[in-house]
């Protein structure tokens, strides 16, 4: 899967998604979100381990589908809803959760979200229209610190394929945002750089840590998507979930933000819980 899949991200070293190869630490100019670009412009820089052949793999990931991932949504212009661009996460049934550089430059109006669906190709599901965006107000577009945003709709109807996923509060934080434990991340990205995007959803699980330098110098409140064989996100997931199962809840740790070009690991996430009262203020809804 690629990270942003805001379609624009150009061909600099880092792009705005989720994370991809290299331990490159990201500089202005090259931390660009992934879905800042068309996935066509981009090309992959620096130097990428070897691996085989990733065939139709997220990056060595697997399809999966909403029953699997049901807070699982897509966020898109309304003039890309045949593509992929961002991925979100639903945190109550009239609030998603993605990243600022998915909908910066965006109207409300001119955003869609849509549930329940496993291929984008699809008319199933549920469309909504942006009611209104919330960004960060000390999001960073040149560092992506601060990469987080709130996109509030007229009520999803949950059901088995659309569903929420809880915010984790510090007691949970503990739990599963620590170093040597894994979180899975899904969505419509990439399954390589260069590669065309998919149409199903497929998801990869990757070892993560909220310290240490894996990925190298990153802004604060961000979790680091470990090597792991190469497993990443890519362009086109980017605000995407980064999710674990706890006591039959699925808590949302972090948001795909950014990562190298190349997405074969290494990838940054906004991490939720350092956001945990900005989200409440904004939306009410508070950590489980």
């Amino acid at each position: 899967m690629f990270k942003p899949l805001h379609a624009a991200l150009t061909a600099l070293g880092i792009l705005a998604l989720s994370a991809c190869s290299t331990q490159s630490t990201p500089t202005p100019e090259a931390a660009l979100p992934a879905a800042a670009l068309p996935a066509e412009s981009l090309t992959v820089t620096g130097t990428a381990p070897a691996f085989g052949d990733l065939s139709s793999q997220i990056v060595y990931g697997t399809v999966t589908n909403v029953t699997n991932r049901p807070y699982q949504v897509s966020v898109t212009p309304s003039t890309e809803l045949a593509g992929g661009w961002c991925g979100g996460t639903l945190i109550s049934s009239t609030w998603v959760l993605t990243a600022a550089h998915c909908v910066d430059g965006y109207s409300a109006s001119s955003m869609r979200v849509r549930a329940g669906i496993n291929n984008l190709t699809t008319s199933t599901g549920q469309l909504r229209t942006a009611a209104q965006i919330i960004k960060h107000p000390s999001y960073n577009p040149s560092t992506y610190a601060n990469d987080i945003a709130l996109i509030r709709v007229s009520a999803f109807t949950l059901g088995s394929t659309v569903q929420t996923a809880a915010l984790p509060g510090n007691a949970v934080e503990a739990i599963l945002d620590v170093n040597g434990k894994s979180a899975t991340v899904s969505g419509w990205g990439k399954t390589e750089t260069g590669a065309s995007s998919p149409t199903a959803l497929r998801e990869v699980t990757i070892p993560i840590t909220p310290t240490g330098s894996d990925c190298g110098t990153r802004p604060a409140n961000t979790i680091c998507g470990k090597y792991s064989s190469g497993k990443d996100s890519c362009n086109g997931d980017s605000g995407g979930p980064l999710a674990a199962p706890y006591n039959g809840k699925f808590y949302v740790l972090g948001a795909v933000s950014y990562g190298p070009a190349e997405c074969r690991g290494y990838g940054v996430y906004t991490r939720v819980n350092g956001f945990i009262n900005w989200i409440a203020q904004n939306t009410g809804i508070a950590a489980q």
